[in-house]
């Protein structure tokens, strides 16, 4: 086996342990709440608004921000840095 082939084995053991480690992490934060006091907190819980809309009183969500919140918030800013990303590349280039 050549090092490169060596090199390559690696890589992907170790990236098969990180979505191993992501998964454990998804199931062990899925039931994380965090309380956002509105009086405490208006800009937080207007973000909150904002990004999932009014909630009505009997949502369980209501008052909190849950680890799936924030994992659709961090993936609504990544896909928001890759259309401006592209968005500039396009624009250099054309």
């Amino acid at each position: 086996m050549s090092e490169l082939d060596e090199y390559i084995g690696q890589s992907k053991d170790a990236i098969r342990a990180l979505k191993d480690i992501k998964g454990s992490l998804n199931t062990d934060l899925e039931n994380i709440q965090i309380i956002v006091d509105e009086q405490k907190s208006p800009t937080v819980a207007g973000a909150v608004t904002e990004v999932f809309g009014e909630m009505e009183s009997d949502d369980p969500r209501k008052g909190f921000i849950t680890f799936e919140m924030y994992m659709q918030c961090i993936r609504i800013i990544n896909a928001a840095g890759q259309a401006k990303a592209d968005s500039t590349l396009e624009g250099d280039f054309l």
